[in-house]
């Protein structure tokens, strides 16, 4: 069961600027880490990065820009975000995002537990993936 975590190595702590890059291309940077019943990817986003299609998925999703600035694009209405600003998206609603300035930004997508990202948690030895 994927909920199942040894409770002998509680509390686990890492620091993600160390984790194992879970997705990456030009201008895209993403790491993993999960919870229980949770899952947060850290990303940085740079201006070099392409635009890309919106994409959905059956997850709701909250994000939170850490530092830079951020457009998304939501349902075909697009938002400007700054460093602390927050968005919803809700399951199923198409989205995508870019970074606006020459800097890269940095932001934190919070998702229920998602199974099809598991292996990008497999450095968390508190878990028997």
């Amino acid at each position: 069961m994927v909920r199942k975590y040894d409770p002998e190595k509680i509390p686990s702590v890492y620091n993600l600027s160390d984790a194992p890059v879970a997705k990456e291309e030009p201008g895209f940077e993403q790491v993993v880490f999960r919870g229980v019943d949770q899952m947060v990817g850290m990303t940085t986003i740079g201006p070099e990065r392409e635009d890309k299609p919106q994409h959905t998925h059956p997850w709701e999703q909250t994000t939170i820009v850490i530092e830079g600035e951020v457009d998304f694009l939501v349902d075909g209405e697009r938002v400007s975000l700054g460093a602390h600003d927050a968005v919803e998206i809700p399951p199923d609603v198409p989205h995508a995002s870019r970074a606006v300035a020459s800097e890269p930004a940095r932001l934190l997508a919070f998702w229920p537990l998602r199974e099809d990202r598991l292996d990008e948690t497999e450095y968390q030895t508190e878990f028997d993936v």
